[in-house]
C-alpha cells in the first residue's frame, strides 16, 4: 500500500510549498497589489514593458560578468515537459535556445535567438509586444470569475473570504457543495471540494489560511475538469483530466480497491497515495478506508485530477462542441492575453453548453501545454507549434 510521510503536505499534491513563506507571499501581493491596481490604468504602457525588458537584460548581463549566470546547451536539463516541447520545436525551425544557470541552478527561464535579436522568457516564449496586462491579474480566482460573469461566460457563484464569520455567511447564501481555494494560486493547492455542512467549511477554511490571507468560496460544479488552452484567441487545446476513481464490488472495502487500483494501473499513471487528503476526501463522501462500496457504485478518491494522481486523461480537442471555440475565444479576449490555461468543470463538453450546468473555475497565465501531448487517450497536440507562431504575427 502506497502512503506518504508525514513531512510531505498532502494538501500541496506532488507540488509542495514552504507555507509560511507563501502565506507571507499572498499577503504582500494582496495588500500591495490593491495600490498598485489603482495606479496600474495610468501606469500600463508600452514604454514602460520596454524598459522593464532593458533592465532585465542589463541584469542578466550583470550577473553573467560577475559569474553568477551561464547558459545551458543541455535540453534534457529543462525543468518541465512544457519547456521541453519549446526547446524541441525550437530546434526544429533552427532557433537558438538556451536555459539559465544561475550559481549552479537550473532555471525555468531561457533566451533565445530570434530574426537576430536575444530575448529572455520564462518556459514559454510569448513576444513582448504582444498585449498582456491581462496576466496582472489573471491569477486571481475573484477577479476572473467577476469579468467573465459580466461577459456572459459561466462561471461558479463566487463569494470572496477572508475570516471565518465571513465563510459563514457566505455558506448560508451559496448553493451546496461548496469548494474553498486560495484566492490566488494554482494546482489546487489547499483547496477542499464537496463541502457541505458549517464543520467542513471550518476545516476547509483553516486549510487554505495555512497559506493564504483571502480565499473564495464557491459553488461546487459537477463532471470532469478540463483544461482549455488557448493562443492567440484560438482554443489549440482541450484536455480532460479526472481524478482517482475505485468500482464497488460489494466484497472489498476501499483501501483494498485502491491496493488493486494500483496494481492493474497503466505504467504512465502514478500510484493512488493513502494519505489524510484522500482519507478526508472520502470521509466527505460518508466513507472511510474500511468501507465496502456496493457493487457498481464509483466514487472519487481525490480533488486532485490527472496521471500524476492516479486519474485519467484525455485530448479532446477535436470531439468539443463547436460553441466551445467561440466561447473561449471570447474568455481570451477578455482577459487579453496571448497564451492562456482555462480550467473549467463540465458534464460532457462534446454537447451543447448552453443545455448543461457548467463554469469556468481559473486561468493559468503559464499553462502546462505539454498536457495536450502527453494524454493517456486522443489524438497528441503539440501547442508549442502555436506558440513559436506568435512570432510570425
Amino acid at each position: 500500500m502506497t502512503t506518504k510521510t508525514k513531512d510531505i503536505c498532502s494538501a500541496c499534491g506532488n507540488s509542495g510549498v514552504n507555507h509560511r513563506l507563501l502565506f507571507i507571499s499572498n499577503s504582500v501581493d494582496e495588500t500591495l497589489g490593491k495600490f498598485g491596481n489603482v495606479f496600474s490604468s495610468f501606469l500600463y504602457t508600452e514604454r514602460l514593458r520596454g524598459l522593464s525588458v532593458f533592465i532585465e537584460r542589463r541584469l542578466f548581463d550583470l550577473f553573467r560578468l560577475a559569474g553568477a549566470l551561464r547558459f545551458n546547451i543541455n535540453i534534457e536539463k529543462v525543468g518541465s515537459g512544457r519547456s521541453k516541447l519549446v526547446w524541441e520545436e525550437a530546434q526544429k525551425r533552427g532557433i537558438e535556445m538556451e536555459q539559465l544557470v544561475f550559481f549552479g541552478k537550473y532555471l525555468e527561464h531561457y533566451r533565445a535567438k530570434i530574426k537576430g535579436r536575444v530575448y529572455y522568457f520564462q518556459s514559454l516564449p510569448i513576444p513582448p509586444w504582444l498585449p498582456q496586462k491581462g496576466y496582472e491579474w489573471v491569477g486571481d480566482k475573484y477577479i476572473l470569475a467577476k469579468k467573465l460573469r459580466l461577459a456572459g461566460i459561466p462561471t461558479p457563484s463566487t463569494k470572496i473570504i477572508s475570516s471565518i464569520s465571513n465563510a459563514r455567511s457566505a455558506f448560508e447564501i451559496l448553493n451546496k457543495p461548496l469548494i474553498i481555494k486560495p484566492k490566488s494560486g494554482s494546482r489546487g493547492r489547499h483547496t477542499t471540494t464537496n463541502i457541505r455542512n458549517k464543520e467542513e467549511l471550518e476545516n476547509a477554511f483553516s486549510l487554505a489560511r495555512q497559506i493564504s490571507p483571502v480565499m473564495v468560496l464557491q459553488e461546487h460544479l459537477f463532471g470532469s475538469v478540463y483544461r482549455a488552452t488557448v493562443v492567440n484567441n484560438k482554443l489549440v487545446g482541450f484536455f480532460r483530466a479526472d481524478p482517482p476513481q475505485i468500482e464497488g464490488d460489494g466484497i472489498k472495502n476501499i483501501s483494498a480497491l485502491i491496493f488493486d487500483k494500483n496494481c492493474k494501473r497503466n505504467e504512465k499513471l502514478n500510484e493512488v497515495c493513502i494519505d489524510d487528503n484522500l482519507i478526508n476526501f472520502i470521509k466527505r463522501q460518508e466513507y472511510n478506508l474500511e468501507s465496502i462500496l456496493p457493487l457498481g457504485v464509483i466514487i472519487d478518491l481525490s480533488a486532485k485530477t490527472g496521471r500524476f494522481y492516479g486519474g485519467y486523461t484525455k485530448e479532446m480537442l477535436p470531439e468539443v462542441h463547436p460553441k466551445m471555440h467561440d466561447i473561449f475565444k471570447k474568455a481570451s479576449e477578455v482577459v487579453s492575453a496571448p497564451v492562456l490555461g482555462f480550467d473549467l468543470i463540465i458534464l460532457d463538453p462534446t454537447q451543447d453548453p448552453d443545455t448543461q450546468v457548467w463554469g469556468i473555475i481559473e486561468c493559468n497565465s503559464l499553462p502546462f501545454i505539454d498536457l495536450h501531448y502527453f494524454a493517456l487517450e486522443g489524438t497528441p497536440i503539440n501547442v508549442s507549434k502555436h506558440v513559436w507562431d506568435l512570432w510570425d504575427i
